[in-house]
């Protein structure tokens, strides 16, 4: 009978509102005590961390600009002056040859995170050679160091003033610094200007944001990354937590600091050994072809530093524990170059990300009754990453995992409480009454809506699975009690266990047959595409099976597979004591009497034209006859489903063709042209339907059918 929508009080609406009011109370909780939790001064360390995974998974080095260049002071550069008889630290005129050879060949600025302000060991002439070979290339910036405490002299005021840029508005008080580390007079007056190698890291030791300027006797003096950006400008303005220089608009922390978009580790930039770029700018002054092209250097910006491990010019950054300081600069200046900049996302977008995860968690757990809370978690995470990804490479902006990860964590915590207090009583009673007797979605189903435990049914459109191990009588005559049920109890594992990873309904096993299907207790569009899959991996795990047995000397065994779709009426039927969930109808019946017919064509898997057509886009098949079962008149096109759609061999594209053009050539009483076909195919594939194909139509040769033949095969036998 078909089941009765039940009148009177809608006791299903009132749970359902109840549900929805817990739900939302939680998630709008969760989210609260997330957002006030992360903005504490103790989670800030988390938060960082959170951003730091963001950077490893989506840093891109494709986004990096090509145009930054670094030239680095590395181990193998020291190895090769000390044989030389150079040791480190190097006469200064020693790095002339690089300023000349980046001029020469177009950079647009080089910039030395090295520090010049100790008299060099090797006299006050290679200072001064290097400070001429700055003074023509007129695009070297070198590097300063600034304080907080102490005083600077006049003479350090008035080394600075030609570096310095005027400003408007308020800048933060953290930017301004009273005393100066700089390179030697002479240096810092043939260089192009003076920056700023002045930031401190995170509170944890990595550096995520540097100051793009700092103040410094009244104006500004330019971060060494910012030196080529800001060297032409005259003013810049600090204005609602950004510095405006240059027609960029640079977002600034409250300490006054620009985050660093990072774009990748030692890969991102092109990077070049000091030792390499002399010997290449030696070489093409000698006429030599060098081993660095000149138009390396066209239109880049060069920042020469420290690499080697001696020289303690090592950072960590939230992509490497141990990078050039270097990489930081460079990291930096890519952002100004390209106006790329990342922004902590305001509180408020924050706040609402964290409120649709913990939504997404408490109804997933208030609503949904089954096992897979673990897979909603799952599901929060991916989309909490996804949703800050896509924040962070198209606006810029990256809100704290931690935030998001806390909000989920209390609305699952929550709502297990709540789940597990108000409904896990009737669930536990569930389980343990039926997990032993129908399949786990059947538990599910009655879980959420236990008036199904009544007795009736409904329609549905379903597609069953019949399968039958071939032999079986024979091989229980030939076996052992215990061997036998062995291999029934494995046949029947692997069955079920392929059938379920399918989202399929075991409905029962009749011996050595089971019937499963598709399409109930919960509605599938793609049911006949999973009962098709499922069959083709069951006959998979049955060979692999069969290899198993074969070791232990025990029989071979085969199976037989029908599959066909229609209307059935699904649900608990049986008495009202002892029931069980599942399908009666004609499609039923089909499928078993399909399973059946396999014997007459050799095949394994026989599936009705509705159930090929429909899952035609992932499985591969030919069609195989028109035939009349037992019990009907009307005539339906029968498939053999041969693999999944993609992994079908060029034989099989080949066999199915010619099989199913001889079977046109049978339809139109072509017999000889049939019957040629089918013998070829035999001889060529050993295809056993062609066998049966080709007695029927030399059966027909001797013996043609009457006229009002539809070619249809009658069977007169399940």
């Amino acid at each position: 009978m078909m089941t009765e929508k039940p009148t009177g009080f809608d006791h299903h609406g009132l749970i359902t509102m109840k549900k929805t009011a817990a739900a939302l109370g939680i998630s709008m909780l969760a989210s609260i005590l997330a957002v006030v939790a992360g903005r504490a001064p103790f989670m800030e360390s988390f938060a960082l961390k959170s951003l730091d995974a963001q950077f490893r998974a989506y840093a891109n080095p494709a986004l990096a600009d090509k145009r930054i260049i670094l030239v680095e002071v590395d181990q193998h550069s020291l190895d090769h002056f000390e044989r030389d008889n150079i040791p480190f630290p190097w006469p200064r005129s020693l790095y002339n040859p690089i300023i000349e050879y980046c001029a020469k060949n177009g950079a647009r600025a080089v910039m030395f995170d090295i520090l010049f302000n100790n008299i060099s060991p090797y006299g006050e002439e290679t200072d001064e050679q290097f400070a001429g070979a700055m003074q023509k290339a007129g695009n070297v910036f070198l590097a300063a160091a600034f304080t907080t405490g102490g005083s600077a002299s006049g003479e350090v005021m008035k080394a600075t003033q030609k570096s310095g840029i005027g400003f408007e508005g308020a800048a933060p008080m953290a930017l301004v610094k009273n005393g100066a580390s700089l390179p030697l007079p002479q240096l810092a007056a043939a260089a192009r200007g003076l920056a700023s190698v002045t930031f401190r890291p995170d509170n944890d030791g990595v550096y995520r944001r540097v100051p793009p300027a700092i103040v410094f006797n009244g104006g500004l003096i330019p971060a060494l990354f910012a030196a080529p950006v800001f060297s032409s400008e005259k003013t810049a303005r600090f204005d609602n937590r950004a510095l405006a220089v240059n027609g960029l608009d640079i977002p600034l922390d409250g300490d006054g600091r620009m985050w660093i978009y990072y774009h990748g580790g030692r890969n991102a930039y092109k990077r070049y050994s000091a030792a390499g770029v002399i010997s290449s700018a030696l070489a093409a002054s000698q006429g030599v072809e060098p081993a660095i092209a000149p138009e390396v250097f066209n239109d880049a910006y060069v920042i020469i530093g420290y690499t080697a491990p001696g020289l303690f010019d090592l950072k960590p950054t939230p992509l490497s524990a141990v990078s050039p300081g270097m990489e930081i600069h460079a990291a930096a200046l890519d952002n100004l170059l390209n106006a790329r900049f990342l922004r902590e996302a305001p509180l408020w977008l924050t706040a609402l990300a964290a409120l649709a995860g913990a939504l997404f968690i408490a109804f997933s757990v208030v609503f949904i009754n089954s096992v897979y809370w673990a897979g909603a978690i799952t599901s929060l995470t991916l989309g909490a990453l996804f949703a800050t990804s896509g924040a962070f490479f198209k606006s810029g902006q990256w809100m704290s995992l931690l935030t998001l990860f806390t909000s989920a964590t209390v609305s699952l915590i929550l709502a297990a409480g709540y789940k597990y207090q108000v409904e896990g009583r009737q669930r536990r009673f569930i389980q343990r009454a039926f997990q032993h007797y129908v399949s786990p979605s059947v538990v599910s189903q009655i879980i959420k809506e236990p008036e199904r435990l009544q007795l009736g049914g409904e329609k549905r459109e379903i597609t069953v699975l019949f399968s039958d191990l071939v032999g079986f009588t024979t091989l229980s005559e030939r076996l052992e009690a215990s061997a036998l049920v062995g291999i029934l109890n494995g046949y029947t594992t692997l069955m079920a266990e392929t059938i379920t990873q399918r989202d399929g309904t075991v409905d029962k096993y009749i011996g050595d047959a089971v019937m499963a299907f598709w399409g109930a207790p919960v509605e599938q569009e793609r049911h006949a595409e999973l009962a098709c899959l499922s069959a083709l991996e069951c006959l998979a795990r049955l060979d692999r099976f069969r290899a198993q047995l074969a070791k232990q000397g025990l029989p071979e065994i085969n199976m037989r597979v029908g599959l066909n779709s229609g209307l059935c009426v699904v649900g608990n039927m049986g008495s009202r004591d002892r029931f069980d969930y599942t399908a009666i109808g004609d499609a039923v019946n089909q499928s078993s009497r399909l399973e059946g017919l396999n014997k007459a064509y050799n095949t394994r898997i026989l599936a009705a034209e509705v159930t090929y057509l429909a899952a035609q886009p992932v499985v591969f098949g030919r069609k195989i006859d028109l035939l009349v079962v037992k019990g009907k008149e009307k005539p339906t096109l029968v498939y053999e489903i041969m693999a999944r759609r993609g992994e079908e061999t060029g034989a099989m594209v080949e066999q199915a063709a010619m099989y199913e053009e001889a079977f046109e050539r049978y339809s139109n009483r072509d017999w000889s042209g049939a019957v040629a076909m089918c013998k070829t195919l035999i001889e060529r594939y050993d295809d056993l339907p062609s066998k049966t194909l080709l007695e029927r139509a030399e059966h027909y040769m001797r013996t043609p059918p009457p006229p009002e033949w539809d070619g249809a095969f009658r069977h007169t036998s399940k």
